[in-house]
């Protein structure tokens, strides 16, 4: 007998570890997303895209030259499986030196790629790159040719598009491009031949393209200082009060070094040697966090637009006397030096480009919260956030005002047709919302809600479930206790205010949770009936990041563990009433 009692604990004590630990795999599996949601948020493109899988996000490299070269991009070249080490000792040295001439030729013609700064790092990291996404793909036959039929097979697989995409992964380098002014009218005139200097006391160098997209590409150091001077003086093409912003096309590095500009107004006086003007100050940098092709903004006048929060406001500062001179000293030796032209016909723009490189825990932090910044800068975030919190907070109160008033009815009244109104409501549950798209969207068009709240909110503001569930919970409140509120005196709705509604409290956290949740995650019906960007809710707008034309995950995995706040707080503020709602009645007094 006690054998047998010890034989059963024994298989408890075994079942319920093993039901444990299916709970805790349960509990992992279910936040293996969520992890990745949160990591990918600090990751850029190509982390995040990376085979194989790259969990977590990598810290950026510490950049003190550019252009530089991406080490270990990708992985070293290995034998293929059907060639023997004798014959691959051979011909590997002829595959690499076949593959990296095809791949010259496709440099060389292209003028984008063609000014560059050769280096062993980048051959051998171009060749590992081509051998991994080409050689590895070619089929068994191929192996088992001759030395020649290899390398002339292996030579066909290096193609323009695939030469692009390796340069771009493995070489960084700052590139400026045509420089633009855009006046308050909206106009914007292209400054031709701009000049850039290089200041002293920096070991830097500008290099003219050929390409028609790159006016200069930049070659810098910092070995002995933490900062570029770069400058150049330009006509105004317009009044400086009627300036807007001015634009440069800039291709940064990926090094998240920071740039500013500084743009003075030079108007001639008496001397040569001394003008007097006005500077606009940037009140941030533009940070190189980039290897593409972005535009650098800094806005003078104007009101800003809906989608120009990436644009750099400038602020104005009177500057009563500049000297275009460098001073004499050792604390300037890292200043820009200034040349004014001989003559000066009307007013002209100095524009002073500075390249900082910050300390190494400011480049992580801008790296790790880039998808965060960017989201603001791309999309209006704000006011997709703001349009979310309204819709789906009055949408919620009105569920639960008319769901209880309903489910108070069928629960407490005794109607003609009670029980039928009752099977109806619970049969249109059975019915998809996809079935109700069109005449719903009919009918608020006849009413001329289209693009509007309304037709969000209201529709949906009575809920069969949510009438449903409460009716279910003021059931099994006492009829005595609304019979002896009613002999007091109080009205019928002073017994659903006073006596149902805190009664009914953790069924309506439950209905709290489950109506905000619906609202909140809505995406195919706010789809349908809003027109206007501006009254876009945040899955529309996160939508919206990829597309055909744009492919921000980085952004999109920021954007969504941000819209996950307000459900979480949620949550945390209703736990209480969310649990006692979904376990009251599931235990027999």
């Amino acid at each position: 007998m006690n054998e047998n009692k010890r034989n059963q604990r024994a298989g408890t004590k075994i079942f319920r570890g093993t039901g444990y630990l299916l709970l805790v795999a349960a509990a992992f599996c279910t936040m293996v997303p969520l992890l990745w949601l949160l990591t990918s948020s600090f990751k850029t493109a190509n982390e995040i895209f990376a085979v194989p899988i790259q969990w977590f996000p990598s810290f950026p490299p510490r950049v003190a030259a550019s252009p530089y070269i991406v080490e270990d991009a990708y992985p070293k070249i290995e034998k293929p499986t059907m060639i023997d080490d004798t014959t691959w000792n051979e011909l590997q040295p002829q595959l690499t030196q076949a593959i990296w001439t095809k791949a010259q030729t496709h440099i060389a013609a292209n003028a984008q790629l063609s000014n560059y700064v050769p280096s062993q790092k980048l051959q051998t990291e171009m060749i590992e790159g081509l051998w991994q996404q080409l050689v590895t793909s070619l089929p068994d036959e191929i192996w088992h040719g001759t030395n020649t039929s290899i390398i002339a097979a292996v030579q066909d697989t290096v193609i323009p598009e695939t030469v692009d995409t390796i340069w771009g992964s493995v070489y960084r380098e700052v590139a400026f491009g045509t420089l633009q002014i855009e006046d308050l009218d909206f106009n914007r005139t292209p400054i031709e031949d701009v000049k850039w200097e290089i200041g002293q006391g920096t070991e830097a160098r500008m290099r003219p393209s050929v390409d028609t997209q790159t006016v200069a590409s930049l070659s810098y150091d910092f070995q002995n200082s933490n900062t570029l001077h770069i400058t150049a003086t330009i006509p105004a093409s317009v009044p400086i009060e009627r300036i807007r912003r001015i634009a440069l096309p800039i291709r940064g590095d990926a090094s998240y070094h920071r740039l500013s500009l500084t743009v003075t107004v030079l108007q001639p006086e008496e001397t040569l040697n001394t003008t007097t003007g006005i500077t606009y100050q940037p009140t941030r940098p533009f940070v190189l966090e980039s290897a593409l092709w972005n535009d650098a903004v800094w806005r003078l006048h104007g009101i800003p637009g809906e989608l120009e929060a990436s644009h750099i406001t400038m602020q104005q500062n009177n500057n009563p006397q500049l000297s275009t001179e460098e001073p004499n000293n050792s604390k300037s030796s890292n200043l820009p030096a200034f040349h004014t032209p001989e003559t000066i016909d009307g007013s002209q723009l100095r524009l002073q480009l500075k390249i900082h490189q910050p300390a190494y825990l400011s480049i992580v932090w801008d790296k790790l919260t880039a998808n965060y910044r960017n989201l603001w800068k791309t999309v209006p975030y704000n006011r997709y956030f703001i349009n979310s919190v309204f819709i789906a907070t009055a949408s919620t109160l009105l569920t639960l005002f008319f769901c209880s008033l309903g489910g108070y009815a069928f629960a407490k009244y005794q109607f003609r047709g009670q029980k039928i109104l009752f099977g109806i409501l619970l049969a249109s549950m059975m019915v998809p919302f996809q079935v109700l798209l069109v005449p719903l969207f009919g009918l608020m068009y006849d009413m001329g809600w289209l693009n509007s709240y309304k037709a969000i909110i209201i529709p949906f503001s009575v809920g069969a479930f949510g009438v449903f569930l409460m009716r279910q919970f003021i059931v099994t409140i006492p009829s005595e206790l609304i019979d002896a509120a009613r002999i007091d005196g109080c009205s019928e709705f002073g017994i659903y205010y006073r006596i149902v509604l805190p009664i009914i409290k953790p069924a309506l956290g439950a209905l709290t949770i489950y109506s905000f949740l619906g609202s909140w995650n809505g995406y195919l019906w706010p789809l349908i009936i809003l027109r206007d960007e501006a009254k876009y809710t945040l899955p529309i707008g996160l939508a919206n990041l990829v597309g055909i034309y744009r492919q921000d995950y980085g952004m999109l995995m920021a954007g969504t563990l941000l819209s996950l706040m307000p459900i979480v707080i949620l949550f945390l503020a209703m736990q209480r009433e969310f649990v006692q709602g979904i376990t009251l009645g599931s235990v027999k007094e």
